[in-house]
């Protein structure tokens, strides 16, 4: 059973409930509101409010009736509204339900009951299609108690998957472990259709968030293990900051890799067109350009496998061509690629460099190489921005673009029997348990998956953002999926309208790394490994600590001096240890999973002070064996981080002493090769 969070007021507790319309209920619940979701408030201060009949219930607070088709329909029982907002929300009394989004506000009981279930560690969402009732509704019952929280989101009329993306995914972690919808049943009556929708978008973003966590949680470590051997590049390489601008109100094309891009590619091969727009190319569409003689000006790469380093075999020096890579790609994509490479900024990166960090611009982080594409775009002041095989779909039954570089990956595999087509269809049927089928832009059927859905509400997310600061985005894909917030468009009368005018000479990076810079940051990655083994045995006497305060839970003297000498540990690993413990936390985003979902747990638990006393220290015993092992497997990443920086160190000394020893092709390799 849960324990009432004693910051929420009981759901018979309202500030006030009457049947006239007061003004300073309805500021209380505008100013609550407009804290956490100041949009939805601004519609309900403009909203003339619905003609709703309000009585007072035989228990007491009063409830309110409406007319549909003629007929009134009650909002909230006319005997006891709040004991029927608690058996509605009663299913959210379990452990295992974290969220709830609540369909239909009527008066409001059953949402304030909801919250006061989930806690504080919960996510509440509230749904109404109508703003008129809402605003009814908050000029006589006061929910100022609970609208402003942080975890309150409340959406109106105009919501759609990418508000709701916007708003909801940097709370995946909750969602994810256990989301329950509560209808209410009188509510869906005046708008089905709108419940409908809102349910599936919802269950869109669940699919998205559920992606999205798996994501991080497998690659926390294989993330932070590449951005620490990236360090040398990331710290002494070239940034992205000169390419701000640099192609103000010049058109790009961004070129996906989808089933539809030999549709319309071979427009860009014209060498008086190429040079009235900035070419962006995923990796894996940087073959098939090139053997049309397309060279791009960058190509981007964020991906952790070094597989993807086959994508650069056999092509020729790029000296033209830039990368552009999240820091978190693998090395050896660094390693392989023929041409100059930009790595963007990142947060762990900067952590680990301390003061050595530069200032950087910084850029969106993509969840693929094609969003990626897309925010360079913005970057580089590109309007309009155009989309070219960006399918997010199987188009004709095929995953990728003929000729593309997964292909030749492929290519030791293929036999009489065993086809490029087959090889296709075998990577979509591989997602056979979330393939959907949806309709293209042409009306045809056409299959797409999860993982695929799941970019799709990214990108629409970021085309609503653009579009709303002016940034035109074009879909000239002619084919695949169509895209919310954006102009769909055939290529050549895209580029007729909008490419007229010349790019400027972008900026070329240098392949060398800087000598001064490479040397600070090599030896900081020698003090990062001594403060690594320095947390890592506060982790170890921390723990002994705990076990000793489990023994004297009901010792108030001793568990008081235990507490103290706590709270020295404490204090060492928030002041000297500050920053390795935050690099090391990093790594540790499943032992935060789990804290994260033990402190629900806890508050909801409903026992006594000493019990949840006990509690706690089991929580704080598991979250520092987390930490412990996260501080192991940190400790092993900054060991090999180190080891490759000084080897750079080396072969930038010996190539300094001996330059004609590089051979000729290898000046437009990029800088880890040269230093290799």
């Amino acid at each position: 059973m849960a324990m009432r969070d004693p910051s929420i007021p009981d759901s018979g507790s309202f500030g006030t409930t009457s049947p006239a319309p007061s003004s300073e209920t309805l500021r209380k619940n505008l100013s609550a509101l407009s804290r956490s979701n100041p949009a939805i408030a601004a519609s309900v201060e403009r909203a003339v409010p619905a003609e709703l009949v309000w009585v007072e219930s035989k228990a007491g607070p009063w409830t309110a009736t409406r007319e549909l088709s003629g007929r009134p329909v009650t909002l909230a029982s006319r005997y006891d509204p709040v004991g029927e907002a608690d058996k509605l929300t009663r299913e959210l009394d379990d452990d295992q339900i974290a969220s709830a989004a609540v369909l239909g506000f009527g008066v409001g009981y059953h949402a304030a009951a909801a919250h006061r279930t989930l806690g504080s560690f919960g996510v509440l969402i509230v749904f109404e299609p109508d703003v008129a009732l809402l605003r009814a509704t908050l000029e006589r019952v006061d929910h100022s108690a609970w609208l402003g929280e942080k975890n309150v989101f409340v959406f109106g009329p105009d919501a759609d998957r990418s508000e709701l993306t916007a708003r909801l995914e940097g709370f995946a972690a909750v969602l994810t472990q256990g989301t329950r919808l509560v209808t209410h049943p009188p509510s869906r009556r005046f708008a089905p259709e709108s419940f409908t929708q809102f349910s599936t978008d919802l269950a869109d973003l669940m699919a998205y968030c559920r992606t999205n966590l798996a994501t991080a949680l497998v690659n926390a470590s294989r993330t932070c293990r590449n951005l620490a051997l990236n360090l040398g590049v990331y710290g002494a390489g070239a940034t992205t900051d000169d390419l701000h601008d640099a192609a103000k109100g010049r058109v790009a094309v961004c070129v996906g890799a989808g089933p539809s891009l030999v549709r319309n590619v071979d427009l860009l091969a014209d060498p008086d067109l190429r040079k009235r727009v900035v070419l962006i190319a995923v990796q894996t569409a940087l073959r098939p350009l090139l053997v049309r003689g397309i060279r791009p000006d960058f190509v981007t790469a964020l991906d952790y496998s070094p597989i993807c380093a086959r994508f650069y075999e056999g092509l020729p020096p790029l000296p033209e061509v830039t990368l552009v890579a999240e820091p978190k790609a693998h090395p050896a994509v660094l390693d392989a690629f023929p041409g100059p490479v930009r790595l963007l900024k990142n947060d762990f990166s900067d952590r680990l460099l301390g003061d050595l960090a530069r200032p950087r611009v910084a850029l969106n982080s993509g969840a693929t190489v094609a969003h990626l594409s897309v925010y360079l775009a913005q970057h580089l002041g590109c309007n309009p921005i155009v989309l070219i095989g960006q399918d997010l779909g199987f188009s004709d039954g095929l995953y990728y673009a003929p000729g593309t570089a997964v292909h030749k990956v492929w290519a030791c595999e293929l036999s009489p029997i065993n086809t490029i087509e087959m090889m296709e269809w075998t990577r979509i049927a591989r997602m056979r348990g979330s393939i959907r089928r949806m309709e293209d832009v042409h009306g045809r059927p056409c299959f797409s998956d999860e993982q695929m859905l799941t970019y799709l509400k990214q990108f629409e997310r970021d085309f609503k953002e653009m579009a709303d600061a002016g940034t035109a985005v074009i879909d000239a894909t002619e084919g695949g999926l169509p895209k919310a917030h954006t102009t769909r468009a055939a290529l050549r009368d895209t580029l007729e309208r909008h490419a007229t005018a010349d790019v400027p000479r972008l900026p070329l990076p240098s392949t060398e790394l800087d000598d001064a810079r490479h040397a600070a940051l090599t030896a900081r990655l020698a003090e990062r490994v001594k403060e690594t083994q320095a947390l890592g045995r506060l982790c170890r006497e921390s723990t002994a600590l705990l076990d000793e305060m489990q023994k004297h839970l009901s010792q108030k003297d001793k568990l008081n001096k235990l507490f103290k000498k706590l709270d020295v540990y404490k204090a060492r690993v928030h002041g000297e240890l500050g920053e390795i413990f935050a690099l090391v936390n990093t790594v540790n985003i499943i032992g935060a999973f789990h804290r994260q979902r033990n402190d629900r747990l806890i508050e909801r638990s409903g026992v006594t002070d000493h019990e949840k006393l006990g509690r706690q220290l089991k929580r704080d015993q598991e979250n520092l064996r987390w930490l412990g092992q996260a501080s192991e497997e940190a400790l092993a990443i900054f060991r090999d981080a180190l080891d490759r920086a000084e080897r750079q160190r080396r072969a930038m000394k010996e190539k300094a002493e001996n330059p004609g020893a590089v051979d000729q092709g290898s000046e437009a390799a990029g800088p880890l090769v040269q230093a290799a």
